[in-house]
């Protein structure tokens, strides 16, 4: 179900369409009379008091045919695009709920979703973090999305959790550097970022920086978007949303400035050959050490994924 093209046939005359006949919740999306990009859920429940957030007016009422009108007006026209994954969530949660619990399932999801649309804007990320961020959320999509199933594929993000390593899974790790398309080094910051027991690989994203009007760039919001599109787990897009909350990450439109052109991914394998600083090989009086890995010299180390 395309649930922007529901949207658009709303949008001319402020009407709404209901969601396709195979879902068995009666969902409506549109735009309701002030113009505003809405959600209605009628089916069965009880009167609550619901709260509404800052950029999301939430009422509950009961009809003359005995069932429950939940609604979701988005009042902040930028946040669009994270509304419609907001419906998308909200449909499949009624849909675990069926007819009898869609609207209380609703409410219980929505406590989740208000404290993420109600937060104020915090400090943004600064530009290192930004495209770090975007180098492990095009990681997450491109090989650990395609290769696992979503669930686990999250699981195995660990670096909004502050891991040693970005990604952990079947007894291996990936480490992701994102650096400019040209650059001929990597810095390593931590002992820890290259020193495991267990065989590993060095993820270079390969990331340059572009206007917003290049019709192929990403942002940072882009990305999330992207990447929470293709979870269908109410559960698990949740643990992601998490996640993203862990790395400081607030959905915001300023994030839009920031905009890259992908250029490639490249893999080196880490083993005990590879070129690194290790606990083991360095005197115990050494606390900590960053240093850089010159990527010409590691070329036998790369491998195709």
């Amino acid at each position: 179900m395309d649930i922007s093209e529901k949207f658009k046939k709303g949008a001319e005359k402020h009407t709404y369409q209901r969601i396709d006949s195979q879902y068995k919740v009666d969902i409506f999306l549109g735009y309701n009379d002030d113009g505003q990009m809405s959600m209605v859920i009628t089916e069965s429940g009880k009167t609550n008091n619901v709260k509404s957030s800052k950029y999301i007016n939430v009422s509950l009422m009961k009809r003359e045919d005995g069932k429950m009108a939940l609604s979701f007006d988005l009042l902040e026209d930028t946040y669009k695009s994270v509304f419609i994954i907001f419906c998308k969530d909200m449909i499949s949660v009624c849909e675990e709920g069926g007819k009898n619990k869609a609207v209380e399932k609703a409410l219980i999801r929505w406590k989740y979703w208000k404290e993420m649309f109600g937060k104020k804007k915090s400090d943004l990320l600064d530009i290192l973090r930004i495209k770090g961020l975007i180098g492990e959320l095009l990681e997450l999509k491109n090989y650990f999305m395609k290769n696992y199933d979503e669930s686990t594929a999250i699981n195995a993000w660990m670096g909004p959790l502050m891991g040693h390593k970005d990604f952990e899974i079947d007894n291996t790790w990936y480490e992701v550097k994102s650096i400019t398309e040209n650059a001929v080094k990597v810095d390593i910051s931590s002992l820890e970022q290259l020193d495991s027991a267990d065989d590993g690989y060095l993820v270079i994203i390969r990331l340059e920086q572009t206007s917003s009007v290049n019709n192929k760039a990403i942002d940072l919001n882009s990305m999330v978007l992207s990447v929470s599109d293709t979870i269908f787990s109410p559960d698990v897009r949740e643990h992601f949303m998490n996640k993203l909350d862990n790395a400081g990450y607030t959905y915001d439109e300023e994030y839009n400035k920031y905009c890259f052109l992908y250029k490639g991914t490249e893999y080196y394998n880490i083993n005990n050959k590879f070129p690194r600083l290790t606990r083991s090989n360095l005197n115990q009086a050494i606390g900590n050490a960053q240093y850089t890995i010159l990527l010409a010299c590691i070329s036998d180390f790369r491998e195709d994924k």
